[in-house]
């Protein structure tokens, strides 16, 4: 173990740092932020938090478009731009006087998300290492799983001694201190012994399959990535509504929630030092079947009462969670190459983050209309639909890397 852990580059590791706070300064934040600014405006929190909702559909938007900028420009000025972005956006959103101001000012700062967080994280390995990026994606994902941890606590202290517009501001120093050094150093493209030509922007590999055999594999990533992450923001928005209405406590939640992170990371840990003698598409498969074992062990809690049967839930939908990011990340490099790998993953996360934003509002709905029973029975079927999509793809690679599909070298 320890021999692996001492292989992890610096690089990879101010990598981590840089999601972390693109994490912690752009999307963890407005748990908390989002009330503070509901109360001092005067607004509802169904105001704010429905604005937040909308600004994730500009960020689907947007996706492709980051994804098309990574393939034609490197990850590395998309990261920089990203970063100088959030700064700004996090400025004018600390200035915000008005709803309509506060409408532009949220948008605004979910392009900037899509420009340093993960997809372009991942591009950046890619492009480094190619499809040996698997370990370097699970170290990253590794230290930005403490996103919460770290910035949760330090914007409760902030708000101690200062109003939600000094934290804002605050965080926009952060992405101008700190995540923008570390994305200038980003290499452009993979490191090569002195002599050997300049490196191109992407490692350019081929994947298991060939260009004109990817679209079931496309629909189906599209299927399992979306559905995933409908799951977890159906859960993490929700998720003291549902534990209130199964009749548990608030202390209960708190706890459970506690919990799903350092799952996600111990699942990520294991990944790192194991991950290699796995295929891609299995981490999807247990990253998914994670996801619906959790959801089942809710609906079980109709019937079972006390709190083991919950913090199991956590444990497991930690492991899923924690898992999703990396499976995400190496199965579009696996089966289509590193050819292109920012345009393929910015259409994925269009079609993600479309079903991100809109699983608050269904799941609201359902409890609010249906009852918490047939709200659980919405995910649990949302969750079936992951895990089959994860099990077509794990055959589609199977048969690829026994050699029915593998793309011929150039000659």
């Amino acid at each position: 173990m320890s021999e692996r852990l001492r292989r992890v580059e610096p690089m990879t590791l101010l990598i981590g740092v840089s999601m972390t706070i693109g994490y912690g300064t752009l999307y963890y934040p407005f748990a908390i932020l989002g009330p503070e600014i509901a109360r001092d405006m005067g607004w509802s929190n169904s105001l704010v938090f429905g604005v937040f909702s909308a600004a994730l559909l500009t960020s689907a938007v947007t996706a492709s478009f980051v994804g098309r900028a990574m393939d034609r420009f490197g990850a590395r000025p998309v990261m920089v731009l990203g970063s100088v972005l959030a700064g700004a956006t996090l400025l004018n959103l600390s200035l915000v006087q008005s709803v309509v101001g506060f409408a532009i000012a949220m948008p605004l700062i979910e392009v900037a998300a899509r420009m340093i967080q993960y997809e372009t994280g991942f591009a950046a390995l890619i492009a480094i290492h190619g499809r040996q990026a698997r370990r370097p994606i699970a170290h990253v994902t590794l230290v930005a799983g403490f996103a919460s941890t770290v910035f949760w606590p330090l914007i409760h202290w902030l708000l101690g001694f200062m109003d939600w517009r000094g934290v804002c501001l605050v965080l926009a120093a952060v992405n101008l201190m700190v995540a923008l050094p570390i994305h200038l150093m980003v290499p452009r493209g993979p490191r090569l012994p002195a002599g050997q030509p300049a490196p191109q922007l992407v490692a350019r590999e081929p994947g298991l399959l060939l260009p004109g055999n990817r679209r079931p594999s496309f629909v189906l990533m599209s299927i399992a990535f979306a559905g995933g992450s409908f799951l977890m923001s159906a859960v993490h928005t929700s998720f003291f509504v549902i534990l209130d209405q199964l009749g548990r406590e608030v202390a209960l939640a708190a706890l459970a929630g506690a919990i799903i992170g350092p799952m996600q990371v111990m699942a990520r840990l294991i990944e790192m030092l194991t991950g290699e003698r796995v295929a891609s598409s299995v981490v999807g498969v247990i990253s998914s079947s994670m996801l619906l074992f959790g959801i089942c062990l809710l609906i079980l809690a109709l019937w079972i009462n006390g709190p083991i049967i919950v913090i199991a839930f956590a444990a497991s939908f930690g492991v899923g969670q924690g898992l999703s990011f990396i499976a995400r990340a190496i199965l579009p490099a696996r089966l289509f190459g590193t050819d292109g790998y920012g345009t393929v993953t910015g259409k994925l996360a269009t079609v993600r983050l479309f079903a991100m934003a809109g699983a608050p509002v269904c799941t609201a709905l359902a409890i609010a209309h249906a009852g918490i029973a047939a709200t659980l029975l919405l995910l649990s079927l949302v969750a079936v639909m992951t895990v089959a999509a994860s099990w077509g793809l794990l055959r589609i690679e199977s048969k690829a890397a026994a050699g029915h599909s593998i793309v011929p070298t150039a000659a």
